[in-house]
């Protein structure tokens, strides 16, 4: 004889109840912030009851991960289900109506939505200019470690630098190929030694990857001329916040236990001039930046007890020339 008293109950309702509706956004904030306390190492706080009134569901911060001695502060609005998002082969598409709940005039806020049917969160970060569509986000945007530098260089959006290389004049290199080569490579050296800090990504290495990306066989002899005449600047132009920075290419694959990430990102500095010896002048040019970001964290990191010590990152310039 089956005794179970709940054998025949309800586990999920296809209309919800406005109960079970509360229970599921009270379930899925909690939910929300356990992930944030492990996947960023965050302080979490739930907000007022004038501050859930204006939509702010959880408040977070944690130790900036390249600026010593800062902290990083986000607001969370936490959504669920399938009115606010549709969980994809790879990603997420978060809806319209997400963004029209979250977005506010005066400060960015991040969105957590969670998929019920299989637990799985992401994040997405939206300013009080973006657009009000249906959007789809990859996996690169899963709440998991890699989120604490996603947020850092969402940030950096709104820090009061100089952006986009303004001030900066590129000189083109006087002499020959050998002699341009020579100038440059000592140069690049001493890039190597005191590798720039970018507000958006943070320590970016120089090293030979990007010397030999550069100076390959294949590229043509035009592009290779203006990276030589770049190198020179290259570290004052990744020391300033981007133009417009964006996402090529992101990748994961797993081994030995640990989950590794790897993002290709462009920089464009829009402001950067170029001197023209010919008439003394100098117009604006684009200088174009690629750097490949791999950051590497232990696969079951829901239940390592030393997290912290298991996420590493590295940054490295990819390639660098002038339009």
């Amino acid at each position: 004889m089956n005794t179970s008293l709940l054998k025949s109950k309800r586990i999920v309702s296809p209309k919800e109840t406005r109960s079970e509706n509360i229970s599921n956004g009270n379930d899925a904030e909690v939910y929300s912030a356990s992930m944030l306390l492990k996947a960023v190492g965050a302080e979490v706080s739930w907000g007022s009851r004038n501050e859930d009134g204006r939509k702010i569901d959880l408040i977070c911060s944690y130790d900036h991960p390249w600026i010593e001695k800062e902290r990083i502060i986000f607001l969370v609005q936490v959504k669920s289900g399938p009115t606010y998002g549709i969980k994809l082969a790879s990603g997420y598409k978060l809806l319209a109506a997400a963004k029209k709940a979250a977005i506010r005039t005066s400060h960015p806020i991040c969105i957590i939505w969670v998929d019920r049917a299989t637990n799985s969160s992401f994040w997405a970060y939206v300013h009080p200019l973006s657009t009000i569509v249906n959007q789809t986000y990859g996996n690169n945007h899963r709440v998991e470690p890699s989120m604490r530098f996603d947020i850092a260089r969402c940030q950096a959006k709104n820090i009061p630098l100089k952006q986009g290389g303004k001030g900066i004049i590129i000189s083109e290199l006087i002499g020959g190929l050998s002699d341009k080569r020579l100038i440059a490579l000592n140069k690049y050296k001493e890039l190597k030694t005191n590798p720039p800090i970018n507000p958006n990504l943070g320590l970016i290495e120089i090293t030979r990857i990007g010397w030999r990306h550069m100076f390959r066989k294949t590229r043509s002899a035009n592009f290779k001329d203006k990276s030589l005449n770049l190198i020179p600047y290259l570290g004052k132009i990744l020391e300033d916040k981007p133009s417009d920075i964006y996402i090529t290419n992101s990748n994961f694959s797993e081994q030995n236990g640990f989950t590794y990430r790897n993002t290709e990102y462009v920089l464009k500095f829009n402001d950067v001039k170029l001197y023209n010896k010919t008439n003394n002048t100098s117009e604006k040019t684009t200088v174009v930046s690629r750097v490949i970001e791999e950051i590497r964290w232990i696969t079951n990191w829901e239940n390592d007890s030393m997290l912290s010590q298991n996420i590493d990152r590295r940054v490295v310039l990819l390639s660098a020339y002038y339009k």
